[in-house]
């Protein structure tokens, strides 16, 4: 039998524990939890990038293990989990496909981003590529979320490993797109440029940001770099014109 002294501490802490909200869960309703959340986030990712991927949960960290198809694959898995109630950290040990060869991967980047269809005359990106790591730079027009879609195009390609976005998006004020409308109307009016300003994606690229302009990419002569940056320069409107063309001669 406890002694009096035993017993009325025993009721005291009790009480303390009660005074301070203490609350004690059962193991087994713990396991509950743990297996609700490992149901959702398996739930989540069904689908087939994510066939060999395994999920486990202590406390409020699930554990992504396994292999994805590619890095867009493997950062949506991370994402997802992290939109789930009661998911407060995600460790990935998720693996990615080998990587390639710098000089073949940026090939790959390279006719993936000259594929992707709203890549104009006003968009201009650029990147390097360590070790499988893909940074891309550049501008691009407001009219549509561009850096995202060039990430998820990028990000889809094998051996992608990782993805920096050093992309900047252009200003959407109603006086850049009246100056790229006045710009390419004068443009494809010049003899020298009327039959490269009707491609998609021509060799040189013009940025409009803010009424400045820059020019950059190739022109096929130094007649056409200066008339290229003569015609913007008397466009109005424009502020400042920064000429970055080259020739292919």
């Amino acid at each position: 039998m406890k002694s009096p002294r035993t017993s009325l501490s025993l009721v005291l802490l009790l009480l303390v524990g009660a005074v301070a909200g203490l609350t004690v869960t059962p193991v087994g309703a713990e396991q509950d939890v743990y297996n609700k959340i490992q149901q959702e986030v398996e739930r989540t990712l069904r689908g087939d990038d994510y066939e060999r991927v395994d999920v486990s949960v202590i406390g409020n960290e699930v554990t992504l293990t396994g292999r994805v198809p590619h890095l867009l694959a493997k950062n949506e898995a991370i994402r997802r989990t992290l939109e789930i109630g009661g998911v407060e950290t995600v460790a990935s040990e998720l693996q990615l496909p080998e990587e390639e060869e710098d000089s073949d991967l940026a090939q790959e980047v390279g006719k993936a981003i000259s594929r992707y269809p709203h890549f104009t005359i006003w968009d201009y990106v650029d990147g390097r590529i360590n070790q499988g790591v893909v940074t891309l730079h550049g501008s691009v027009t407001p009219n549509r979320n561009k850096k995202r879609e060039l990430y998820e195009t990028v990000a889809k390609l094998k051996g992608v490993q990782d993805y920096i976005d050093e992309i900047e998006v252009q200003s959407s004020s109603s006086g850049d797109e009246r100056l790229r409308q006045n710009i390419g109307r004068n443009l494809a009016s010049n003899q020298h440029f009327e039959r490269t300003m009707s491609m998609r994606n021509p060799p040189y690229h013009i940025i409009v940001n803010r009424s400045s302009v820059a020019l950059v990419g190739y022109v096929q002569s130094q007649i056409e770099y200066r008339e290229m940056e003569r015609i913007v320069r008397m466009t109005q409107g424009v502020l400042k014109v920064d000429n970055q063309l080259q020739t292919r001669r």
